[in-house]
């Protein structure tokens, strides 16, 4: 049995690819664990000089390890891009058994980088899309060492440990389709990591389902930036690109995507760093629009919405879905003729989807107790996540891995 102190790192391959210190570019670490060889790219930039930070991605279901998303994000420069797989395919169980598994291989690669590459420990964070969303998650949970973590198209649903206050400053992404049925949990995951101290950025794609945008996520590459620069004074960057991006957004026809450009630009990482009288112009653009009819019937239709995804974010039971469901369809009636409405609508369908599959685990549950009844067994409530060894992400079909 793999224990923390185990030697889990078995063999390191290394392609060599000069850079301009001479340095590898690439290299593959080998565990006995893995079938598959983690990847490991360094930056473009790189120099035995100084330490770097790094950035353990996890890939989805059925895929193997990567970095490219992690590096067109980081456009090659700043960070080391880790490539991580799992200790066994399939579901993901949420326990610390587990992850105890997962880290023993995290922590080995983390300790070989900074012996041999200049990784900076204290600022190693952990990613991943889907599944590897799930992973980052529960790892962010499990591991207090870590600087931070990137949630794309999953969010939070099991607690790994009783929660508490992060003693040091983390910083969280989370990035997810307004279409994803993985949604809700994204936003469940902005509430629970803020609770605990974290300093987190949520970013939805509009228009997109399960999958990273098309082109990948500028806000996703500001806050890389940022948090590889975290000392930086960026105002000045900031207002050269903010002026180009109003210029672009005063130019669209429609002033509905006016608005809605605008909010997005208010949810950039970016925007944070610029200075108050920026902040102020956006802020007074956004307003101004807002007092038309059809913008303002938007945003109206938009606050309306935001309560319900609040509730919603508090959890999943039978009954406060179906109550939902019934809210969900009520705003899309009630605000007919807005995108809102339209949005709303796909969130009413998702509800169904849910209610169906809560019906169909408390038949499942139902019969189990029967059953451990029956062998005098105490019962398991395995949605709530009672029983550790049924608590995996792919018992719930909306979370896709």
């Amino acid at each position: 049995m793999w224990t923390r102190n185990s030697l889990a790192l078995l063999v390191f391959f290394f392609l060599m690819q000069g850079t301009g210190s001479g340095a590898p570019k690439r290299l593959e670490l080998g565990f006995p664990q893995l079938s598959e060889r983690v990847q490991v790219v360094l930056p473009e930039n790189y120099s035995p000089e100084r330490k770097w930070p790094a950035v353990f991605y996890y890939h989805g279901t059925g895929g193997k390890p990567t970095t490219s998303v992690m590096q067109a994000h980081t456009r090659n420069r700043d960070w080391i891009v880790v490539g991580m797989t799992y200790t066994q395919e399939g579901s993901l169980p949420a326990t610390a058994d587990y992850l105890e598994k997962e880290f023993v291989i995290l922590a080995s690669a983390r300790r070989h980088l900074a012996a041999k590459w200049n990784l900076d420990p204290r600022r190693c964070y952990v990613g991943g899309f889907s599944k590897g969303g799930w992973m980052a998650g529960f790892l962010l949970q499990y591991d207090p060492s870590l600087a931070g973590g990137i949630i794309l198209g999953a969010g939070h649903q099991f607690l790994i440990r009783p929660p508490k206050k992060f003693r040091r400053s983390k910083s969280l992404f989370v990035g997810v389709g307004r279409m994803d049925e993985n949604y809700p949990f994204a936003l469940r995951a902005i509430v629970h990591y803020r609770s605990l101290g974290a300093r987190a950025t949520m970013k939805e794609w509009s228009g997109v389902g399960h999958a990273l945008p098309e082109g990948g996520s500028m806000a996703l590459t500001q806050w890389m930036g940022l948090e590889a620069y975290p000392e930086e004074n960026y105002k000045e960057e900031v207002r050269g690109w903010l002026d180009e991006r109003l210029d672009l957004i005063q130019g669209l026809p429609d002033l509905v995507d006016q608005w809605m450009a605008i909010r997005d630009l208010e949810r950039m990482p970016f925007l944070r760093m610029a200075g108050a009288g920026d902040k102020a112009r956006v802020s007074a653009l956004r307003s101004a629009l807002e007092k038309g009819g059809r913008v303002g019937a938007e945003a109206k239709a938009l606050v309306a919405h935001q309560v319900l995804l609040r509730q919603e974010a508090r959890g999943h039971s039978l009954s406060g879905c179906q109550k939902l469901a019934t809210k969900y369809l009520a705003l899309s009636e009630d605000h007919g003729g807005t995108r809102q409405a339209e949005v709303a609508l796909g969130d009413h369908e998702r509800m169904k989807k849910l209610i169906l599959h809560l019906r169909a685990q408390r038949k499942i549950e139902a019969e189990l107790k029967a059953e451990e009844k029956k062998d005098g067994l105490p019962g398991i409530d395995p949605f709530k996540g009672g029983g550790e060894e049924r608590r995996r992400i792919p018992d719930n079909p909306l979370l896709r891995k």
